[in-house]
């Protein structure tokens, strides 16, 4: 690295580096990595560069950039308020430099610092033979982790099992063996190979130390005790107990807490190196509930003997306040981290209601956690991996919009699912990983690689939400060139698809990583899809209650009801495929962009889909009601749109795509591409259609318009004015002003408290003669122990309604700050 004092400076040629005092790893990867930038350069430049001491920027992590001059020279000066810091505003130069190869062309004037603390990253080891294809690549963890740097991600998760048969439940044997327990062992692994996965494991950590990224081991499994351990692997649950190849044997319930003590204190001490640790506390981790509250003690005194400022991160599923006490008591440094919605990637906004089956639990959301006096903070996960698996995905809009729903309780930190999350899980653990694209069609050493926008939108956004504009438009142009700016658009506007099908259309049953996967799967046939509701049923109509407000004639509703989340879908279809048509005019070629254009036009196809599906389950709802054999016609006409749309996704797909894609279990109802599923949907439609001809009988009637309603469907506008903060004890009056009062309805107040436990208390809202319609939560419901919560309904006198605030700008509701 080209480091020089200034009477070396100024006979230097071309670009120089100055540093000024410390320099801690992550600084100095920074600048080597901006010295190789500058290297052919022919420009006389200067770059002065310093950790610490930035002016304005004083919080962790913090940059600051400025053009200037340095002893007569061009000069850009760059200040980290720590080493990530000083890093993250070398590699931003270093980047805006390779955009243009001009030494400081894009480089701009900034202050910035992180909005939210930690932006993490997290993998599972879901199958053996994967996972070590990675553990033992000392060059693939320098380029993952290079491209987390860039990213601005600082946080990274490697989560020890889960739901994979039994391999690291628990993960302690399959590094080293415990003398004292000289019977609880990993059958079939050697001495030599438990001192490789050491090697490689810290290997790993110092890699990526030295790129500003902390590493959180996540051990999810205890013991092993088949069940939902099993993942769904034929034979995976008889094997528990037993003495078998890659599992862990002479664990039992009278050594487990013993074992556990001394291994993970083993654990700690070898790998000290190590920034927290996350523990699955419930049943599914193989933990009895009779032996937590035991169990737990054990680990938290231990850890607060040995390792007191250890961050640890307790998963919030099924854990009950006593385990947290404890922890807390005992003075750990302890979070709650909670699936942010479900196990699958929903909107930007945790649920406005989360499905019935799961409110009254802490299974996902909020739940209950967020009790005041505050205690803890909540780290929140988002499960992205149990939706976007496999097509690319980057959306900044969404990203901003999480980063600020991620401060609630005072967040100050968020995690995702790394790319690929799932791949092979369900698969024998000694098969070789199977690559995702035919030959022809790869362009990248590592299948990371593809998803370079996904990380940089994930870190850099959360870092910055102000940045969510203008993120990846350099290296869009640079990768595809004139067809850059067309594929960047047409990947934000795919990107909508996959949540919006989550929360409007996904079925309940489908809610666990492990057993849905919405890029894939059809969603059963349409008998089944017609009869269930998406994830969040505050705003989202189902079919079902669609069909009888339709019978009714007369049940003008507030949700986004199927027809309007079909014409959603079709517009975003259309979209997408002008995207991909600009891209190709402007002369889209090359690997990189034919798999990008291919993305694209599966996720349109995944889009017109349920555009033609939404309807085809509302009107085989009406014949379901009614017996309306007209509305049975209509069924079978529109799922067979949508079997043609599925069609397309095949096409789409063509050979790009390998035709084994390993994302879960395929005996549970993983395809392994998009042409297994046609073959259901085809075969369903003729099942659809053996059932309509059983039916007999000749359609009187089409009951498919909704009585009373006007065509026209633009729903009715309304502005909140948002209060200032709750006071408990005193009514908090709700004011809505809708754009034009004489046309409404009816306004409805919505209001809870921010525990998903509640369901909403709802007040009528009465006009005054200002124009503005007011409605009070009484005194008596504001309390010091919770947050409060709003959103209103507002029907107009057409028929149509809309719940604000609106979705699809912001959260739906409105949070109240406390007094």
């Amino acid at each position: 690295m080209l480091l020089l004092p200034l009477a070396m400076l100024l006979a230097a040629p071309r670009v120089a580096i100055v540093s000024e005092g410390r320099m801690d790893p992550p600084a100095k990867y920074g600048l080597e990595r901006l010295r190789q930038s500058l290297a052919g350069s022919s420009e006389s430049s200067t770059v002065v560069a310093k950790q610490g001491g930035c002016s304005g920027a004083t919080a962790p992590e913090s940059l600051v950039i400025k053009r200037t001059t340095y002893h007569g020279r061009p000069a850009v000066s760059i200040c980290g308020s720590d080493a990530r810091g000083l890093m993250y505003a070398a590699l931003d130069t270093a980047d805006r430099v390779a955009a243009t190869g001009d030494p400081f062309a894009r480089v701009r004037d900034t202050t910035e610092s992180p909005y939210l603390a930690e932006r993490g990253i997290s993998m599972y080891t879901m199958q053996r033979a994967y996972f070590e294809s990675r553990l033992y690549d000392e060059n693939y963890w320098k380029r993952y982790f290079d491209l987390l740097a860039r990213s601005r991600i600082n946080t990274f998760t490697v989560i020890f099992g889960y739901e994979n048969g039994g391999f690291m439940a628990p993960p302690y044997p399959y590094f080293f063996d415990i003398p004292a327990h000289p019977g609880v062992r990993l059958v079939g692994i050697t001495a030599a190979q438990q001192a490789r996965n050491t090697a490689a494991f810290r290997t790993m950590i110092r890699i990526a130390h030295e790129r500003g990224v902390d590493i959180i081991p996540a051990i999810w499994d205890h013991i092993y005790r088949g069940g939902v351990q099993g993942g769904g692997i034929a034979g995976a649950s008889e094997l528990a107990g037993k003495e078998a190849p890659g599992l862990v044997t002479g664990l039992t319930a009278d050594n487990l807490a013993a074992y556990t003590n001394a291994a993970l204190r083993r654990f700690v001490e070898v790998f000290p190196e190590i920034d927290g640790l996350e523990f699955r506390m419930h049943a599914e981790s193989g933990l009895k509930p009779s032996e937590m509250p035991a169990f737990w003690h054990e680990v938290f005194t231990m850890l607060a003997r040995f390792r007191p400022g250890l961050r640890l991160t307790l998963r919030a599923k099924e854990l009950p306040d006593e385990i947290i006490d404890d922890a807390l008591h005992l003075g750990l440094k302890a979070r709650i981290e909670t699936k942010y919605w479900m196990e699958q990637m929903g909107m930007p906004f945790h649920p406005t209601h989360v499905n019935v089956q799961n409110q009254h639990d802490r299974r996902h959301g909020y739940a209950d956690l967020l009790r005041y006096p505050q205690r803890y903070r909540v780290h929140w996960r988002l499960w992205s991996g149990g939706t976007a698996r496999l097509l690319l995905w980057a959306d900044p809009e969404y990203v901003r919009r999480f980063a600020m729903s991620a401060r609630l309780y005072d967040g100050n930190s968020v995690d995702a699912n790394e790319m690929l999350a799932t791949k092979m899980l369900g698969e024998p653990h000694d098969k070789p990983p199977a690559p995702i694209l035919n030959a022809k069609y790869r362009y990248y050493d590592y299948e990371f690689e593809r998803y370079w926008h996904f990380y940089q939108v994930w870190g850099r956004v959360n870092y910055n939400p102000d940045f969510a504009g203008e993120v990846g438009e350099p290296e869009f142009v640079k990768r595809f060139g004139a067809a850059g700016p067309a594929l960047r658009k047409g990947l934000y506007r795919a990107s909508s698809v996959l949540p919006r099908i989550v929360a409007s259309s996904y079925r309940y049953e489908m809610f666990p990583t492990t057993r849905g996967w919405a890029e894939m799967m059809r969603q059963d046939d349409l008998p089944k899809f017609a009869t269930r509701q998406g994830s969040d049923i505050e705003q989202f109509m189902n079919p079902a209650n669609d069909a009888r407000s339709i019978l009714a004639g007369s049940s003008p509703t507030s949700k986004r009801t199927p027809e309007e989340t079909s014409i959603w879908f079709a517009a975003t279809a259309d979209a997408v495929l002008g995207y991909v048509h600009d891209a190709e005019v402007a002369g889209a070629s090359g690997n990189e962009a034919i798999s990008t254009m291919t993305d694209l036009r599966i996720l349109a196809g995944l889009a017109k889909y349920y555009a033609a599906r939404l309807p085809a389950a509302v009107s085989y709802n009406v014949y379901l009601q009614s017996g309306d054999l007209a509305a049975f016609d209509q069924a079978i006409q529109q799922e067979q749109e949508a079997i043609a749309a599925w069609s397309g996704i095949v096409k789409a797909a063509a050979d790009v795509y390998s035709e084994d894609l390993a994302f879960g279990v395929h005996r549970v109802g993983f395809p392994r591409h998009w042409k297994e599923e046609l073959i259901r949907l085809e075969q369903g439609l003729v099942a659809l259609k053996e059932q309509r001809q059983q039916a007999g009988g000749v359609p009187t009637r089409s009951p498919m318009m909704r009585v009373g309603q006007s065509p026209d469907t633009r729903p009715p506008q309304l502005h909140l004015i948002t209060p200032t903060a709750a006071q408990p004890g005193r009514d908090l009056v709700i004011t809505v002003h809708p754009e034009d009062a004489p046309d409404v309805k009816s306004i409805r107040l919505r209001y809870r408290h921010l525990t998903q436990f509640e369901d909403y208390q709802t007040a009528d809202m009465i006009l005054n003669g200002e124009g503005v319609f007011t409605a009070p939560i009484p005194g008596s419901f504001i309390t010091p122990e919770w947050g409060l919560m709003y959103f209103v309904e507002v029907i107009d006198k057409r028929g149509n309604g809309r719940n604000y605030p609106d979705l699809d700008k912001e959260a739906p509701y409105v949070i109240v700050p406390r007094h």
